[in-house]
């Protein structure tokens, strides 16, 4: 077993490989790579990836976006990838955060990682819209000039500026942007078949605007499978969530080590 810096020359083919077995989200991978190489790291068995791990810098934080193994991979070979990256990040005393899976969590908190709170997997497979969403709710939706507002709130709720993550990471041909004058949603295609909702900012107590957005991403993407991360303690979302018959069944946490983040979670609809 190998387990080092992602080997560059082979990734992409690597990780169509990888895919075959695990969904993964093959364009937030291969862009976090080409950012910043240097906080991507893998485990080989026989020159074949069976685990990786990926972080992306931002001014005050650094966000562990991709952590994804093999149903065989050991606790062991899971702990030294992450110990691996805590180690080339450790030159900072930034937040290193990441969102972990309920069987993760103790396994990142012996490093140290601190809960900063609890979050649910939403995740919706109700086909259809079954409710009427008229053009001009359409168009209250579809501010074209969303850049400025992005800027604003995310900055809002996350303490520091992340619109090159959002721009430059996030971002793709598949992006369908939804705003209003009090928030923005980005939603993206995993695959052919599945929809992440991320990031999701809201203006605090926006909720008309919040449940119109939420409206539209079903209404556009419903046929799909939909998911988005959100906070679990925040009744106003999680609330809305159900009422559009998202089921909120897996837990994760937000966890974070160094210097505790600053996010305001009541403005945060999707992680």
């Amino acid at each position: 077993m190998f387990i080092g810096w992602i080997r560059a020359k082979n990734f992409s083919s690597d990780l169509e490989i990888f895919s075959n077995t695990i969904t993964i989200d093959k364009s937030l991978v291969l862009k976090t790579f080409e950012q910043n190489p240097s906080l991507c790291f893998g485990a080989y068995n026989e020159n074949k990836l069976v685990a990786f791990i990926s972080a992306y810098e931002m001014p005050n934080s650094i966000l562990i976006n991709n952590f994804y193994y093999m149903n065989e991979i050991t606790d062991d070979t899971k702990k030294r990838l992450v110990k691996l990256l805590l180690n080339n990040a450790s030159q900072t005393n930034k937040s290193i955060c990441v969102m972990s899976k309920k069987d993760e969590k103790t396994m990142l908190m012996a490093f140290g990682f601190k809960e900063y709170a609890k979050f649910k997997k939403a995740i919706y497979v109700g086909g259809a819209a079954a409710f009427n969403f008229s053009n001009a709710t359409a168009k209250s939706i579809a501010n074209e000039n969303y850049i400025p507002t992005i800027t604003k709130l995310d900055k809002k709720a996350f303490g520091e500026s992340r619109m090159e993550y959002i721009r430059d990471i996030l971002f793709k041909q598949s992006s369908l942007v939804l705003s209003t004058d009090f928030g923005y949603q980005h939603s993206y295609a995993i695959d052919k078949t599945l929809v992440k909702i991320s990031p999701w900012i809201m203006e605090d107590a926006a909720y008309i605007d919040a449940e119109k957005i939420l409206r539209g991403v079903i209404y556009h993407r419903g046929l799909k499978k939909l998911f988005a991360f959100i906070p679990s303690d925040v009744a106003e979302i999680t609330n809305l969530y159900k009422t559009y018959n998202f089921n909120l069944d897996e837990e994760y946490s937000l966890l974070y080590i160094n210097e505790k983040p600053d996010i305001n979670l009541e403005m945060v609809y999707g992680f």
